[in-house]
């Protein structure tokens, strides 16, 4: 019997105005997913260290800094604006030196509110080489950039990181198909209507 895979679960929520949003909306559902599937989870309020230049979302990048990231055989990376359903499965196991994620948009890149890997040397260099991408914002463009040189990427299930949109075609099977990581995309009305969505569904 081979023992479980020991997963840590991060969500990157700095700044009063973000985790009150995040507390009323979607903590809860996270908590109680990691305990579901036995993984730990880990809130982090603070800047890792301040990267001059570059938005917060940035700072994902920088949690192999962090003195417990290796601890664990997988790491999973959540934006703080995903409510997920009560029904949502354990996430994929995957193998080391691949960065597991959902395409975005076109030319193809890694949505960067989902990401599933093994916390090793390989994954680091990969997030300190897109750190000097000078971007302020994209973080996810840097970092498609680099796996996709090193052959990392890793395509997952869709349903693990569904954006919401509500001006788009995509909206109907958002609600209507059984989506399990549902993501807002910082709209500040989409969090309140997914979340009531998910109660009127039961989910």
């Amino acid at each position: 019997m081979t023992d479980p895979i020991k997963t840590c679960v991060v969500s990157i929520v700095i700044g009063e105005a973000y985790q009150e949003v995040f507390n009323r909306y979607s903590r809860e559902r996270l908590e109680n997913y990691c305990e579901k599937h036995g993984y730990d989870l880990k809130i982090i309020t603070e800047a890792i260290r301040e990267l001059p230049g570059k938005k917060y979302t940035w700072q994902k990048l920088l949690l192999p800094e962090c003195d417990w990231w290796r601890d664990y055989d997988q790491v999973v990376f959540l934006d703080s604006d995903i409510l997920i359903a009560k029904d949502a499965p354990a996430l994929p196991v995957l193998p080391a030196g691949k960065l597991g994620g959902v395409p975005d948009k076109l030319p193809y890149q890694m949505n960067s509110g989902v990401l599933v890997y093994v916390p090793d040397d390989t994954m680091a260099d990969c997030f300190k080489e897109a750190l000097k991408n000078e971007d302020p914002f994209w973080d996810q463009k840097a970092l498609t950039r680099v796996m996709l040189y090193r052959y990392m990427e890793e395509p997952i299930d869709g349903r693990f990181n569904r954006q919401f949109y509500f001006k788009c075609w995509s909206v109907w099977s958002s609600l209507f198909r059984r989506q399990w990581f549902y993501h807002a995309c910082h709209g500040k009305l989409k969090l309140p209507f997914i979340s009531a969505w998910l109660r009127m569904t039961f989910r």
